[in-house]
């Protein structure tokens, strides 16, 4: 113990030691006498900060290393942590009952089954001290460890009823109601599931308790804290005992009831009309107080009133009860200042399915639930409650409580004058306040009446109408001086849009945005949020001044709000946006610096970066304003790619500016997302435009940078827009004479070490360069290529570079078949690495022009008939990790994936191609013209992707599978042996192929195309579709359909002799659709 007390004492004495302790003490652990060492020292050590490091290790080791330690070592640890809960210091009591609670979650309850009863018996005959430490122990115990401690309870409940009633100090009284409500938490799992523990545990003294709560909660003289932790552990019992609360919910009702009523004049005054000082140990993101106090009650009544059993006493009193609840919304003193100095807060959704953090969302909450339960009935309540509220309002009268119970007669008239003496005395704040009460009710209703009015439309009866409080009261408010009731009229319009009649929406519309304009950011943000859900319902021909200013206003606000509501500026930003050509171009040179900022400071944030984009490609799209979109933006990208390789910060990005970047990681991570709106902006200038040639200059130093950089993400944005740069701005760079550093530049990106995902783009744009850039094929490009492809494993990546060779396959077939086959890649033949990278993947391959040229390539492949095709092994038909010597020749796999493929296709609904305008080969096909097809598709939504997915009823035969056993018998593995020179394939398995691979499962060996898979993908191909390649727009089924008759009609031996060499379940899906 010396020894180790001499290591804690350097620890405190020297900080470099300390940060070395759990090194230097990790030779101790295993030791016997360790832990029991470090209770010692705690015990006999005066001095405190040995006690507490001590303490803090002794909690650490019993939750790490518990399970090793021998069982005199836990003995005597145990013992010596019981004697510890009395230490004479706060801190080290919480850290030994923290270890306690270690010891208490590995042992109880098979090793240590009486440790409760140790800690109960050491409630005996003690001072009122030492009960307040075994109950904060008691405290932390259930804070720190899982359920299993409700085994415990039958022993623990009855000992807390009895310390309660022993004892008549507040904070003792208030600590143990706070135990018993973290055993209620355990306990709650059994509730109807071992109903027998729940009983043993509560039903003993539950009548007690029941009948403390009751007094306690009326009493005047408990503490507000008290009666917080009595309704937050009736709130866990009736919320989460359903089945043992039951019969104890009619007690239960009168008395949160009338604890509802009796808070109200207190909750008014102290928190909605003054501000209330609360002085509490709770944590800060839980209300306190009153507050607190009146939020947990609310939860509770959401429990107990709104739960949905037979309740009458609901239904009698609903439209008292919104009533009451009303004054429960009224914005409170510290929302007020919080909504003033972060006005943000105004416009944010509030979440009401969030928690019970507020008594104004949790009577939100409540209204919610009552419409929830009673339907139609309670909204018809709660809009005459709020009619009368209105009325009240226009005549100054206060909006005073009621109730239909006579026993309540008494309480209602106590409390109505309370709350007329209050509101007399702060009349100016309440009648602003109830106002904006009433508003943010019908706002929030605004679903629950147009549900209500589709049902009444159906039915043929009365509709709400909302007229009436939108023209003399929502509308009236948008010219209060209150910014407040201007605020949340706005809100409310924004609201009830829907519920608006589209012949109006305009005249409103035109008032909304007059507050675009105010000095309230608050205001302003409900003005925006008002202009976005008005925008969708109205004709823009007469108000292009109108949505001029809007834009302006829109513009100006970015720069005011934070990260939690940019969102719903730049959402209406780009709806008003759309609304007027005209109107959106005279902003765009104001508004292009403004987004600039936007968008440095909110790069990271993915919505927020996603919905810039959308914004800049609406204005991109108005061609003759991108000028000063790419202005506005080029000074930023050229720093960036300047300082990039260097990682230098970038202090500004033109000489007029005083915009600055995050400095170190976040200044690089910028850069990608920048490179992502050059592209944009490149696919949407003009062809020697100011802009496009703007776009030009950046080249170069975007090639030398692509070419120092490993970064995957600078690569992947970074291939993408030379991919962008190759297709759109080819003139441009042939002008420049360019072509050259280009290609360098992309022999570099080959380089097969590189990270894979930055190449996504890099085949595309090799595409790109051979059929805009560079006609004359460069073998260097070539050779790189393959071997990227060979290093590939990425689906998606690979594709790309399969693409490259397909379109030479269409071009110059002899040409590329000759060069590959004298190619080598790592001791393999290039031919043999493409084409088994290529049919591994294509069923994997994406895009509509991507799967159209591969297969069509793989078609003329197949008739080509190559000598060196034909005797080439490549991957079998069926490859795994575990198959062995599964090679085939190239003509039979080709032939398998062709087949494959039309079964595929011939199970997806009709699409229409791009129409390319031209007249090449293959491009008068007619769909379904193939001789012998057999069946019909009876459902065109129904697909079969592979044999096996077609699930059958069982005992359903299977045609398929019935035709599969008739092959097998008729072919008996007996082929002609002059019919192919196969050679011994030498293979090890997929394993063979692609070396760590993890993405290539059997599954992928099957098409699985959807209509979607075309359409969402990372990459696009407009650029494909520009080259203007006949195999782009044709149908795939249609072409290999035609492929197969042809075969048929004019080389029927070779296409037999092949076909009989395939699988089985090949040649009966083969059959399945020809017949000769």
């Amino acid at each position: 113990m010396e020894q180790l007390f001499d290591i804690l004492s350097k620890c405190i004495s020297n900080p470099q030691y300390l940060s070395r302790a759990g090194e230097i003490l990790k030779e101790y652990e295993n030791a016997e006498g360790y832990a029991p060492a470090l209770v010692l020292i705690i015990n006999d050590k005066p001095q405190k900060p040995i006690q507490t490091l001590a303490a803090i290790i002794l909690k650490n080791f019993i939750t790490d290393h518990w399970d090793e330690t021998t069982q005199a070592d836990k003995a005597k640890t145990k013992q010596g942590v019981l004697s510890l809960l009395y230490v004479n210091d706060s801190m080290l009591r919480n850290l030994i009952a923290l270890s306690l609670a270690g010891i208490i979650h590995h042992e109880f309850p098979d090793s240590w089954p009486r440790c409760f009863m140790e800690l109960t018996g050491l409630l005996q005959n003690k001072s009122i001290e030492n009960v307040m430490v075994v109950i904060n122990a008691f405290s932390l115990i259930f804070q720190e460890c899982d359920d299993r401690l409700s085994r415990a309870l039958p022993t623990l409940v009855p000992v807390l009823l009895e310390v309660y009633r022993g004892y008549s100090q507040e904070f003792l009284r208030e600590k143990v109601i706070e135990v018993l409500g973290l055993c209620l938490e355990s306990l709650s799992w059994a509730d109807g599931i071992e109903q027998d523990l729940v009983e043993k545990s509560l039903n003993p003294t539950w009548w007690s308790w029941s009948s403390i709560f009751s007094e306690s909660i009326n009493s005047p003289t408990v503490s507000l804290e008290t009666k917080q932790h009595i309704l937050k552990l009736l709130t866990c019992f009736y919320r989460d005992f359903s089945q043992t609360s039951q019969p104890w919910v009619a007690g239960m009702i009168p008395i949160v009831w009338i604890l509802m009523y009796n808070l109200i004049p207190s909750y008014v005054e102290n928190t909605v009309f003054n501000r209330e000082t609360i002085s509490s140990d709770l944590l800060e993101d839980i209300p306190c107080g009153i507050e607190g106090l009146s939020a947990q009650l609310l939860e509770l009544l959401s429990c107990v009133v709104i739960r949905p059993i037979k309740n009458e006493s609901i239904t009698k009193e609903l439209q008292n009860f919104v009533g009451a609840l009303l004054w429960y919304m009224l914005l409170t003193t510290d929302q007020q200042k919080l909504w003033k100095n972060e006005p943000n807060q105004f416009i944010a959704e509030d979440d009401i399915d969030e928690g019970w953090k507020s008594a104004r969302l949790a009577s939100l909450k409540l209204v919610s639930d009552i419409i929830e339960i009673h339907g139609d009935r309670a909204v018809d309540a709660i809009l005459q409650t709020l009619s009368n509220v209105l009325t009240n309002l226009n005549t100054g009268t206060i909006n005073l409580l009621a109730s239909n119970y006579p026993e309540m007669q008494e309480i209602v008239q106590s409390l109505n004058s309370q709350l007329n003496n209050i509101c007399k005395h702060y009349s100016t704040q309440y009648l602003w306040k109830m106002r904006e009460v009433t508003v943010l009710v019908i706002g929030s209703l605004s679903k629950d009446i147009l549900l209500f009015n589709t049902k009444a439309k159906k039915k043929g009866s009365i509709q709400i109408s909302i007229a009436t409080v939108l023209y003399n009261v929502i509308l009236k408010d948008l010219d209060n001086s209150k910014d407040m009731l201007k605020g949340r009229a706005l809100w409310c319009i924004g609201k009830i849009s829907d519920l608006l009649e589209k012949n109006s929406c305009v005249d409103i519309f035109i008032e909304v945005c007059k507050s675009i304009r105010s000095k309230s950011v608050a205001v302003k943000l409900s003005a925006c949020y008002a202009v976005y859900k008005l925008s969708q319902k109205i004709s823009t021909a007469d108000i292009s001044d109108v949505l001029t200013n809007v834009l302006f206003g829109l513009v100006n606000l970015l720069e005011e709000v934070n990260s939690d509501t940019l969102h719903i500026v730049l959402d209406t930003l780009l709806q008003v946006s759309r609304l007027n050509e005209e109107a959106t171009g005279k902003i765009i040179e104001y508004g292009a610096p403004v987004v600039l900022k936007v968008f440095i400071k909110n790069f990271g944030e993915n919505v927020l970066n996603s919905k810039i984009m959308a914004l800049l490609r609406c204005w991109c799209d108005l061609g003759k304003f991108i000028t000063p979109l790419v202005e506005a933006f080029y000074p930023l990208v050229m720093n960036l790619i300047s300082a990039y390789p260097h990682r230098e910060k970038v202090t500004s990005f033109s000489s007029n500016s005083t915009i600055e970047t995050k400095a170190g990681n976040e200044a690089i991570m910028i850069l990608p997302n920048t490179l992502e709106i050059m592209t944009l902006f490149l696919k949407k200038s003009q062809s020697f435009s100011k802009e496009r040639m703007y776009l030009v200059d950046i080249l170069p130093s975007l090639l030398d940078l692509l070419g120092k950089n490993d970064d995957p993400a600078v690569l992947l944005h970074g291939t993408a827009l030379l991919r962008a740069y190759a297709n759109f701005a080819d003139q441009e760079i042939l002008q420049k004479g360019l072509v050259d550093k280009m290609i360098e530049s992309t022999l570099t990106l080959l380089d097969p070490y590189k990270n894979e995902a930055g190449a996504l783009n890099l085949g595309y744009f090799i595409v790109n360069i051979f059929s805009k850039l560079s006609p004359q094929i460069d073998q260097d490009l070539l050779i790189g290529c393959m071997n990227k492809l060979y290093r590939c494993k990425m689906p998606s990546v690979v594709q790309g570079f399969v693409l490259v060779f397909a379109r030479l396959i269409h071009s110059y077939s002899s040409e590329i078949i000759g060069f590959l086959n004298n190619l080598t890649v790592e001791r393999r033949v290039a031919l043999k690495v493409l084409l088994d990278k290529w049919l591994i993947h294509q069923p994997l391959i994406r895009g509509r022009y991507s799967k159209n040229c591969t297969i069509t390539a793989l078609s003329r492949l197949f008739i080509l008939k190559d000598p060196g095709i034909e005797s080439l092994l490549v991957v079998g038909y069926n490859p795994s990790h575990s198959n062995v010597g599964s090679e085939v020749i190239a003509p039979l796999k080709i032939l398998c994936t062709l087949i494959r493929c039309l079964d595929n296709e011939s199970f997806i609904p009709k699409r229409k191609a791009p129409d390319l305008g031209t007249n090449e080969e293959f491009n008068t096909v007619i769909e379904g013209s193939g001789l012998g097809v057999v069946g019909e598709i009876e459902d065109p939504g129904d697909r079969m992707d592979t044999i096996e997915d077609d699930v059958r009823s069982e005992g359903e035969n299977d045609p398929m599978e019935s035709l599969k056993s008739d092959l097998i018998k008729e072919i008996k593995e007996v082929y002609d042996a002059n019919d192919f020179k196969i050679p011994v394939s030498k293979d090890k398995g997929l394993g063979d192929y692609e070396t760590g691979s993890e993405c290539l499962m059997s599954d992928m060996l099957e098409f699985d195309y959807e209509d979607a898979d075309d359409l969402g993908e990372d990459f696009h191909e407009d650029d494909l579709y520009g080259l203007q390649d006949w195999y782009g727009s044709i149908n795939l089924q249609s072409f290999l359909l035609d492929f197969f008759n042809n075969l048929i009609t004019n080389d029927k031996e070779y296409l037999i002799r092949c076909v009989k060499h395939l699988l089985p379940e090949d040649i009966a899906l083969f059959r399945k659709h020809f017949t000769f």
